[in-house]
């Protein structure tokens, strides 16, 4: 099919907490041309504030694209370009970047292998330079002195492609201020994990919706919880939700919204609190919010009319994907709590049945799996075009909950 797909890959600091984008773009081979291409996407078909929200984003570029008026198109406090590890360092080039970090454009090396002869190679790139990113899996044997000096240089120093949460430890204990890679979706395993008071609470209260407990019976149960109430209304009263009138107490929301929304919110509640609560934490409310959005879209371009049923089982298997990064213990242990189906638990694990095709889709769509893409998209007789409204409308979604979030 030979389409071109975008991709963005959260980058967060040492508390967990989101601070700008990584963007990727598929399909060319060319740098240039893939950065033309981010660039138009950037600014038509999925715009600034869709792909970005209220964060910054990094692009790559390469040797010809510093010197092209492409550069100019987008808004400078927005963008820092990351220059490419191969770039040709001369002084053509540093002159450019002297005179456009004069005008307010931004600059970061992107994802390179520390040693000794990479250092010297760009540092006469480093005044120009405000951010630095590290392939960790390149560098493993970089000290923290090695990121001081970066640092007393004026350098953010990132560290990109860690893979697992002992690598993540490793690069805070050397000093690293920024943090990018498949390390945030995966859980950290507890020796002796337990569930807090007000996250049983809270799986009590959505176990409750499930079996269908009378209304009386669930206002009571939310009143014994008066922490949980209160944020729960808190929440669901913010912007993320656009109610024509505020909600005020759990009996009204459970007559307005239903059993499926608050079986949603409480859960994506959890998520929520937990973020707050573990400053180590990922943001897992974003991507909660951006899987279960995907999933929910993906059924609807399959099935133009989808049940209720159908379009909470997506949203549930989404959601249920993710549920063991926010209790840090196995994931078959969460569900099990939770009285999950089989055939949930089958999608899950195996990517078994419909649903477990739409999670490996959406799986797929994270990670930037071009081929399995349009794999998917053949099967079901799809054109890219259909997807790309999408993803972009998922993007847009995360960027809601995180300006609700502040």
């Amino acid at each position: 099919m030979g389409n071109s797909y975008i991709g963005r890959q959260p980058i967060v600091n040492e508390r967990g907490a989101l601070v700008a984008y990584d963007l990727f773009y598929s399909g060319q081979s060319d740098n240039t041309h893939a950065t033309e291409a981010l660039i138009n996407d950037l600014q038509s078909a999925f715009g600034m504030d869709r792909i970005l929200g209220k964060r910054f984003g990094f692009i790559r570029a390469d040797y010809p694209f510093i010197f092209h008026e492409l550069l100019n198109l987008l808004p400078k406090e927005r963008i820092v370009y990351a220059l490419m590890e191969e770039i040709t360092v001369d002084d053509a080039l540093s002159l450019q970047l002297k005179k456009l970090v004069a005008q307010g454009y931004r600059f970061a090396l992107n994802d390179f292998a520390f040693s000794a002869e990479s250092r010297e190679k760009f540092s006469p790139l480093f005044p120009y330079l405000e951010f630095v990113k590290i392939d960790i899996s390149r560098s493993r044997r970089i000290k923290r002195e090695d990121v001081e000096h970066l640092q007393k240089q004026g350098m953010v120093v990132i560290g990109s492609k860690i893979e697992s949460h002992d690598i993540h430890a490793e690069c805070v204990a050397k000093g690293f201020s920024y943090f990018q890679g498949y390390f945030i979706s995966k859980p950290r395993i507890l020796e002796n994990p337990s569930f807090s008071l007000d996250q049983a609470a809270v799986m009590q209260l959505w176990n409750m919706l499930q079996r269908e407990a009378e209304i009386d019976e669930l206002v009571k149960a939310f009143e014994m919880n008066h922490m949980v109430s209160l944020k729960l209304i808190r929440f669901i009263n913010s912007a993320v939700f656009s109610l024509r009138n505020p909600v005020s107490s759990i009996r009204h929301i459970l007559t307005l919204m239903g059993r499926e929304p608050l079986s949603r919110w409480i859960m994506l509640l959890m998520f929520s609190e937990a973020q707050q609560s573990d400053q180590n934490r990922i943001p897992l409310m974003l991507m909660v919010v951006n899987r279960t959005e995907l999933m929910v879209k993906l059924l609807e371009l399959i099935v133009p009319s989808p049940s209720k049923q159908q379009s909470a089982t997506a949203y549930f298997v989404g959601m249920l994907s993710l549920i063991h990064l926010l209790f840090n213990i196995p994931h078959r242990e969460v569900l099990k709590k939770l009285n999950v189906a089989p055939e949930i638990e089958r999608a899950l694990f195996e990517g078994d049945g419909f649903y477990g095709e739409l999670l490996t889709m959406v799986r797929s769509i994270e990670i930037l799996d071009v081929e399995a893409m349009e794999r998917f998209l053949t099967h079901h007789k799809l054109e890219y075009a259909s997807l790309e409204p999408i993803i972009a409308s998922a993007m847009e979604k995360v960027n809601q909950f995180d300006a609700a979030m502040g």
